[in-house]
């Protein structure tokens, strides 16, 4: 049962995958067997270091506690796919390295701090011991085990550089960024597929050992993680799902029809232009510089189109609603909407601006993710940051919808 032991890490080798065919008559052996769970066992663990990747899934924490370093129960995977489950009480820790030479050069030297590593690593041991009788006169009783049990093994090595570290995803250099990310990835994963370190045992953490025994535990700095689909959903959701967006808008998107001429007058003067947002805003943020709103009208002398910033009477925001009131000031209502100007006379194109680089909102205070793509509420692409821009059409005051053309009535059959 020597092959019980064979490591087979690497991608190819294990060349091929191999089952049992069954048929009447078959006489089964120990091979035919072990090859069974083989087909299975190696096919899982070929998946999960793969597709999953291997390190800690989830507990083994290391901590000290009067002098000692224990392991707490946890689940890790290591580099050849081997599930190391852990459970019960918390394994205590020898802060004894195994011998090797580089070991007895180091004692030799009395270096003064002792820097060890905390690995875990994958075991099995045979275990409810069996006594055969013997099957021939010359022979002797011997002992065999009925299980294989998946076991692991605790223990402290010395500490070398450099050891396996989390590779960074994103890409680094000029040339990688300035590639799709599918192309990039495309590229990464065309490189080929990841080996094992000539370790197999996944790092829990590192303590440091002084002359007078004093411990100092480095729990995150080289353990490697297995990322896990509800892991990644939390990254995700820490990093965009907690952004503010805009939600909703009291004027028409740029592919609903044109304000007429009075329905923007009693926007302005009534209500005023209205965003709501998802989440609590920080309302110092929200001001004259940061909400913006500008007209685009066409000069009546020269045909000209002219961008003016309409100036701001009072930018108010509302805890209870979540939103924000832009109002022109009464000047600009007088003149503008009273008097004689080009928006009156000819419309014109309006716009709303947010700097979401700069309006702050959410529990974490962060910025607004303010793109509004495609015209679509809520607003945003997932990346913190991005100015929120709307814009609505008014027709000029002359202008009249037609009505619509009655529906001609169906004629009706001729009676024979």
């Amino acid at each position: 049962m020597e092959k019980e032991n064979e490591k087979r890490c690497d991608v190819c080798k294990n060349k091929y995958f191999e089952r049992n065919n069954y048929f009447c008559g078959k006489l089964m052996t120990v091979r035919d067997f072990f090859a069974e769970q083989c087909y299975f066992n190696e096919k899982r663990w070929l998946i999960n270091r793969m597709v999953h990747g291997w390190g800690v899934v989830c507990g083994l924490k290391v901590y000290e506690q009067d002098g000692k370093v224990f392991v707490t129960p946890g689940l890790a995977i290591d580099c050849c796919g081997r599930e190391i489950l852990v459970c019960g009480k918390d394994q205590e820790v020898r802060l004894v390295p195994e011998e090797s030479e580089c070991h007895k050069e180091q004692a030799a030297q009395g270096q003064e701090v002792e820097k060890l590593v905390i690995c875990i690593e994958y075991q099995d041991c045979k275990t409810e011991a069996l006594h055969l009788p013997p099957i021939a006169c010359d022979q002797k009783e011997r002992c065999e085990f009925n299980r294989i049990r998946d076991s692991f093994k605790i223990s402290a090595v010395l500490f070398q550089e450099p050891g396996p570290q989390q590779t960074p995803l994103c890409p680094q250099t000029s040339e990688e960024k300035a590639k799709s990310l599918h192309l990039y990835l495309c590229d990464r994963l065309r490189e080929g597929c990841p080996e094992c370190p000539n370790s197999e045992c996944v790092i829990l953490a590192t303590v440091t050992v002084d002359q007078s025994g004093n411990l100092e535990i480095d729990p995150c700095s080289r353990r490697k993680l297995v990322y896990s689909n509800p892991l990644l959903y939390d990254l995700i959701d820490c990093f965009h799902g907690t952004l503010p967006h805009v939600e909703k808008i009291n004027w028409p998107k740029p592919v609903d029809e044109p304000l007429s001429w009075g329905s923007f007058k009693n926007l302005m003067r009534n209500d005023g232009l209205q965003v709501t947002f998802d989440r609590d805003m920080n309302d110092t943020t929200l001001n004259e510089n940061t909400v913006l709103f500008m007209i685009k009208e066409r000069e009546s002398g020269t045909g000209y189109m002219l961008c003016k910033y309409v100036p701001p009477a009072d930018i108010k925001y509302d805890v209870r609603s979540k939103t924000v009131t832009y109002k022109p000031t009464a000047d600009w209502i007088i003149e503008v909407l009273e008097g004689s100007s080009a928006i009156k006379d000819y419309g014109g194109e309006c716009t709303m601006t947010l700097r979401g680089d700069h309006i702050q909102g959410g529990e974490d205070n962060r910025a607004l993710d303010g793109n509004f793509i495609g015209g679509n509420l809520p607003s945003g692409n997932g990346v913190e940051g991005g100015d929120f821009v709307s814009m609505f059409f008014v027709e000029p005051k002359s202008a009249t919808k037609r009505k619509p053309r009655p529906k001609p009535k169906p004629r009706s059959k001729p009676k024979t």
